[in-house]
This record gives structure tokens, C-alpha cells and sequence, in this order.
């Protein structure tokens, strides 16, 4: 049986900036709270899967009618990566009989991210069959313009002399905002996914593409979305 699209939400816990990051109030509701809802809303997914190793929040997470996928202890350390989660689902299914047509993961900390944007990934998913789709937003200035540091001390820049050039005069750059991936399931038929080479990005606009890393992110998310409401 082949299905259109599963999508992980991964929560291992363990965050070291942050303490129980997952699941920490963020406008007085669980922050993957969030994510849960914003898929739930896209209504793009034959199957939602929270992925963790937080056993005494499965039963808040039962109550959202979404799949639990207990982590083992290789995919629940801090070396573990995202393409692992997803592929020890993937080959789960596949074992059973059940395949999906895309693997998507939403990161339980994206509580800016909405429906709009998953709707729009999947429809430029549709176009380009064979690569994968990541959010993507503008660079607040020319990377050219970049410094690089050692201790305390500024290196030379990235670009020798770039300061003199106009930011108009210089190209646009993009960075992955983190905040999902939709993966076509012809990369997890390889023994490695090259991110480097086979995507495309969706662009989303800077107020919605915090992932939320630190103390730091997390309150400018918090004002960014009282900023939403108003």
C-alpha cells in the first residue's frame, strides 16, 4: 500500500541550552503544541508521528489522536540526526507493506511556521519530483559583508573590500531556516541523502522562520507572535 505523505515531528529530549525544550510553555501551551497544529490544519498528511524519548509526555501527546514512535537508544543521543529518525520510520513502514511517497519532518519548536507554508512546500514538492524542499529566508544583510572571528578578535572579512559595494549591487542569499524538510522516497531507496545537491527552497518571510535554539530565539518568538495577533 502506498500512502501520499508521513510526516515526524522529533522531540528527543535532552536539549542542552534549553531544558525540556519541547515541551516548555510557550504562550502558556506546550511549544510542539504548535507543529502538532499547524500539520493537523494543513491536512497534507496520511500519517503524523511524534518521534521521542520523553515517555512521561506520551500521554499529553495522545491526546492530539497522532502516532508515538519511541526512540531507541542510537537515534536518542546528541550525535543522532534527523536523516536517522526518519529512516528507522521509513524501513518500519516499508517492512509492513506501507510506503509513503514523501517524508516530511516538522521541528517541534516552530510555533511561527503555519499551514500556508506546508501547503505551499507540498505544492512546489509537486513540481520537482526528484528534490527536496526546504524553507529558506533572505539574509538580513549581504554575506559578503561578513566578518569572520577568533576569540574576541574580528578576522578579515569574507570578501576583501565588499564594505565598498552597495548591498543593491549584490545578489540575494538564502539560508535553511530548519524549520522542516519534505524528502521524495526515491533519496531514502539511497544509502545517503546529499543535501548539498538535490533541493529546492521555499521562501518564507523572515518573522516566520525562527527555529528556536535558544534563550534568545525563544523571545523573539514570543514577540514576533504577539505581533501575529495584533
Amino acid at each position: 500500500m502506498q500512502l501520499n505523505r508521513l510526516l515526524v515531528i522529533p522531540a528527543r529530549s535532552g536539549s542542552k541550552r534549553i531544558k525540556n525544550k519541547n515541551f516548555k510553555l510557550f504562550k502558556n501551551k506546550p511549544i510542539i503544541s504548535y507543529s502538532i497544529s499547524t500539520a493537523l490544519k494543513s491536512k497534507l498528511f496520511d500519517k503524523i508521528i511524534i518521534s521521542t524519548n520523553n515517555k512521561k509526555k506520551i500521554n499529553y501527546l495522545r491526546k492530539f489522536n497522532v502516532e508515538i514512535a519511541l526512540r531507541d537508544r542510537k537515534t536518542s543521543d546528541d550525535n543522532s540526526t534527523i536523516e536517522q529518525v526518519l529512516r528507522n520510520i521509513f524501513y518500519k513502514y516499508k517492512n509492513i507493506g506501507i510506503r509513503f511517497k514523501e517524508i516530511w519532518s516538522l521541528t517541534p519548536c516552530s510555533p511561527l511556521v503555519n499551514e500556508r507554508d506546508l501547503i505551499l512546500a507540498s505544492k512546489l514538492m509537486l513540481k520537482n519530483k526528484k528534490k527536496i524542499v526546504l524553507p529558506v529566508s533572505e539574509y538580513p544583510a549581504p554575506i559578503e559583508w561578513a566578518f569572520r572571528k577568533k576569540k574576541n578578535e574580528l578576522l578579515k572579512p569574507v570578501k576583501k573590500n565588499a564594505y565598498k559595494i552597495r548591498s543593491q549591487n549584490l545578489n540575494k542569499t538564502y539560508f535553511d531556516t530548519g524549520n522542516f524538510v519534505a524528502i521524495p522516497e526515491y533519496f531514502f531507496n539511497k544509502n545517503k541523502i546529499d543535501f548539498d545537491k538535490n533541493y529546492v527552497g521555499l521562501v518564507i518571510p523572515k518573522s516566520r522562520s525562527i527555529d528556536i535554539d535558544d534563550f534568545e530565539d525563544w523571545r523573539v518568538a514570543e514577540a514576533m507572535y504577539d505581533k501575529k495577533k495584533i
